[in-house]
């Protein structure tokens, strides 16, 4: 549960001094203010936290999103679950959304079992759905150090997670070798599924299309090396890589796939026609990613089909960044060519 409550409330708070209208307490920054309320929900005092959450749902309307999600939080630990569906629908009201898949979460089960909670859904989803209308693909392309454009470069199409965009995403997907060796390509999906956060899976087939569209920019903008191009990414962005190697989308030569859910492409047939056309690939897992499993029966495909991978396992790690991503993609693209097993 705290660590729910930590990852939708560590997002960066604005600076600013004020003195708190619930406690006797003067915060000199905002960020203080949210220490102290971790303070206060680390120790289970939901309700002054929920106080204080109330006084700045008002006080900083620009942190709706955050405030109303750790409100609501606060709500379900004192099983006040009327007073949450009151909170959801304030944010609601003020045009505030949330991912659909929030609410399938285990914490809110006792919010979508309440009557009228689906008029909640609803209202959610005309929201997204707006936003989506808007919603168009963007792309960002980084060139190595020291670039001169009339030399020919390797690529790599690096992959978003899900709820990430091009802005998050570049600053967790790098590496050495990138930045020193590769263009490298940023695509950023049009399909909304939270607030400026984007997946690439749930209309696989925009997907393809968005990032077909992005390699043939790509290729007609600058000089890449064709027969060297590797693709990759995390989770939605892992899967998102995966389909477009196993379709033949573009010609690509190495995928790096980091915690990747199934793609529809991933079919024995497939594995065997990519490993034809020379494709060499890296799996990355966690042993704690309630994927692992998944991953496992993947590179049993990859392995029957005689397609030359590596499979890296991190141990004590879930489903998420590693903190070396960095030098494992440098691995990875180091091993696009060998076989075996990595234990980390």
């Amino acid at each position: 549960m705290m660590t729910i409550f930590m990852t939708y409330f560590a997002c960066g708070f604005m600076a600013l001094a004020f003195c708190a209208q619930y406690y006797d307490i003067t915060f000199n920054t905002y960020q203080e203010m949210r220490e102290h309320l971790g303070e206060l929900y680390s120790h289970d005092k939901f309700s002054e936290a929920a106080d204080l959450l109330i006084w700045a749902r008002e006080e900083f309307p620009d942190y709706l999103f955050n405030n109303t999600y750790n409100l609501i939080l606060m709500y379900i630990r004192m099983e006040q679950y009327e007073k949450g569906i009151n909170a959801l629908q304030y944010a609601l009201d003020r045009g505030i959304w949330y991912s659909p898949f929030l609410f399938e979460a285990e914490l809110w089960k006792p919010l979508t079992e309440l009557e009228g909670f689906e008029n909640i859904r609803t209202q959610n989803e005309t929201l997204r759905m707006k936003e989506q209308k808007k919603a168009k693909p963007d792309l960002l392309v980084v060139t190595p150090d020291n670039y001169v454009p009339e030399k020919t470069y390797p690529l790599f199409i690096a992959l978003h997670g899900g709820s990430e965009n091009i802005e998050i995403f570049k600053g967790r997907w790098k590496s050495q070798r990138m930045s020193q060796e590769f263009i490298t390509a940023y695509p950023q999906s049009s399909q909304v599924i939270v607030r400026n956060g984007f997946w690439w899976h749930g209309d696989i087939e925009l997907a393809r299309k968005e990032i077909a569209e992005a390699y043939q920019k790509i290729v007609s903008e600058y000089t890449v090396d064709r027969e060297n191009v590797i693709i990759g990414g995390f989770s939605s962005g892992g899967l998102a890589a995966l389909e477009i190697v196993l379709s033949n989308v573009i010609p690509v030569t190495g995928f790096v796939a980091l915690c990747p859910d199934w793609p529809e492409s991933f079919t024995s047939e497939n594995v065997k026609d990519a490993k034809n056309r020379g494709v060499q690939g890296v799996l990355i897992t966690g042993k704690e990613d309630e994927r692992h499993e998944l991953h496992n029966r993947m590179v049993g495909i990859l392995e029957s089909e005689g397609l030359p991978h590596n499979y890296v396992i991190l141990s004590d790690h879930g489903h998420n960044y590693p903190d070396d991503l960095d030098k494992l993609i440098d691995q990875a693209i180091d091993q696009i060519r060998s076989i075996g097993i990595i234990e980390k």
